[in-house]
């Protein structure tokens, strides 16, 4: 038994050995994800919360993960790119000045609904209280300062209409069907296209 868990222990340690050097080459290629991501080592630091769930739960949301990074990079880098142009036409009062009324509303009653629940609040940048949808309302009220970035304000309102109800089964937790995750992927390329 001893010598069992003796080999059991240098296997382990061979294992982090070697995950360290693949992760060394990665960073030194600036490849990303040359091993999949550590699920097991997840489901050990969660195993009381995470592996009640039935297995195929729990693959499903391996699965889903993938789309929700593109899409949670996809939407903050549409959010700095809001902000970054607002901010270096209109200055500092962008959000008062450039953003819908009704967008500001929402995000006021956004904030003050994390505030009235006493969770910590997500940030101190406003634009980070809107949707997905509501940034698309922005670039479109303001598409005279974003049709420098965009080649096409009907194309962005259609991919964005497009991405918005993709976005759906990726933030509800609902598997995405595998012709919606071609779309996804269509959809994305399309956004990518109509950059200038």
């Amino acid at each position: 038994m001893n010598q069992q868990t003796d080999k059991l222990q240098l296997l382990h340690m061979n294992w982090q050995r070697l995950r360290a050097d693949i992760d060394s080459i990665g960073t030194t290629f600036d490849i990303n994800d040359l091993l999949p991501s550590p699920q097991e080592d997840f489901e050990e630091q969660e195993e009381p919360y995470y592996l009640q769930y039935p297995l195929s739960l729990r693959q499903q949301a391996t699965e889903m993960a993938r789309y929700y990074r593109i899409f949670y990079c996809l939407e903050n880098s549409i959010r700095d790119l809001v902000e970054s142009q607002l901010e270096e036409t209109a200055g500092d009062e962008w959000w008062e000045d450039r953003v819908p009324a009704q967008i500001k509303e929402s995000v006021k009653s956004n904030i003050n609904r994390e505030k009235d629940n006493g969770v910590t609040l997500r940030s101190s940048h406003p634009i980070a209280y809107t949707t997905f949808g509501e940034l698309s309302e922005i670039i479109k009220s303001n598409f005279e300062i974003f049709g420098a970035t965009f080649n096409s304000q009907k194309g962005l309102e259609k991919v964005m209409s497009t991405l918005n109800l993709l976005r759906g089964p990726i933030a509800h937790c609902t598997p995405l069907a595998e012709d919606e995750v071609l779309r996804l992927h269509l959809a994305i390329r399309s956004f990518n296209r109509l950059t200038a």
